[in-house]
């Protein structure tokens, strides 16, 4: 039999005799209450053989003592620290050699991980140092193949510009000459037409029809005039490279305040630039300025304004090169449809779409 099974008999006992005990001396109180201080108190069977007669009083004390006695021996017998069960040290005694066993492994482990961390840095470290020097020599030749491309940029652009000057000297004496012929030959004619007008007028209005059709051709003769005006205006474009980058049509003041920032001051920087750069350090994406590149080179070919740029982008032609490859019909067939949507939606005049001449004069022109 275990020590805690006979630790739990020996308490129970002693309990139950505490509690007998006690019921006694509930017993002596209440016949002291009930018979008096001089009652004689005589115990039930077998009891009456020991004790024939018993005083309430003694009975009282005596219950009482021996209730509080049989409730100290059960205490005592209850939280008296048990012995020390020899199986359970045993199973103390592995328990402690498996632990100092596993701590020896671990620490072993540890060391071990210790040392193949130390190598696997040392390998990390060295390969970090390959890529750092590839990256280096990778972002050298980039900026050399930059350097490269941004002279010839503005090589070509010089060239332009001395093409465009040449041209220049070259058309003017002709066209101011004709422009003057035309003009002269014009205002001939209307000075007959307001004559016809004005003897008609004295006739008493008798050709009102007549004098109408006069006035509309008179109208579309004026109209003629204005485009023949227009149209041997010398070609200038409407931008130039060195203009600012607030030109060009979607750079704002806040968008030109931070390309300066980060270093580009006029048109032709902005062309050379690379999209992505610009895109990481302005408030713009890559297509944005990609589409504002677009737009400024399209606006350096004399002729071309903001509307002209927008329906050319439209129609696929987003950069002079492209413009310089078009067929000239094919062309105006992809603007023609384009404008007819602008022209509906209210963005453009109907007398403002392109006519097949100035796409040509424009592909002549980025040629």
């Amino acid at each position: 039999m275990s020590a805690y099974l006979k630790r739990g008999i020996v308490v129970w006992i002693l309990a139950f005799l505490t509690f007998i005990a006690a019921l006694n001396a509930v017993n002596a109180i209440i016949l002291w209450a009930t018979q008096g201080l001089n009652y004689t108190f005589t115990p039930l069977e077998p009891f009456n053989r020991l004790i024939s007669g018993l005083e309430v009083t003694i009975y009282l004390w005596v219950s009482t003592a021996l209730t509080f006695i049989f409730l100290g021996f059960t205490c005592v017998a209850a939280f008296r620290k048990p012995p020390t069960d020899p199986a359970l040290i045993k199973m103390f005694v592995k328990l402690d050699g498996n632990l100092t066993a596993n701590r020896k492994a671990l620490i072993d482990g540890l060391e071990e991980n210790r040392e193949m961390i130390g190598s696997t840095r040392m390998d990390l470290l060295d390969r970090l140092d390959v890529n750092q020097k590839a990256g280096e020599k990778l972002f050298q030749t980039v900026d050399a193949n930059l350097d490269g491309a941004k002279k010839e940029i503005l090589s070509r652009l010089g060239k332009q510009k001395k093409e465009i000057q040449t041209l220049r000297e070259e058309l003017f004496p002709a066209i101011e000459t004709n422009l003057n012929n035309i003009k002269e030959e014009t205002l001939k004619a209307i000075r007959k037409q307001a004559s016809a007008i004005q003897k008609v007028e004295r006739l008493g209005k008798k050709s009102t029809t007549a004098i109408e059709a006069q006035s509309t051709e008179l109208t579309d003769m004026k109209t003629k005039i204005e485009r023949i005006e227009s149209g041997f205006v010398p070609f200038q474009p409407n931008l130039t490279s060195q203009d600012e980058p607030e030109k060009v049509k979607g750079i704002g003041p806040r968008l030109g305040k931070e390309l300066r920032a980060m270093g580009i001051t006029n048109v032709g920087e902005l062309l050379i630039a690379d999209p992505e750069a610009v895109a990481e350090k302005t408030r713009t994406s890559p297509e944005m300025a990609k589409h504002l590149q677009a737009t400024a080179q399209l606006l350096m070919v004399p002729g071309i304004d903001e509307n002209d740029a927008e329906l050319l982008k439209e129609a696929g032609v987003n950069s002079i090169k492209e413009l310089a490859d078009q067929d000239p019909i094919q062309l105006s067939s992809k603007i023609e449809e384009v404008a007819k949507i602008y022209v509906e939606q209210g963005r453009i005049p109907e007398n403002e779409k392109p006519t097949i001449e100035e796409i040509l004069s424009w592909i002549k022109q980025a040629k």
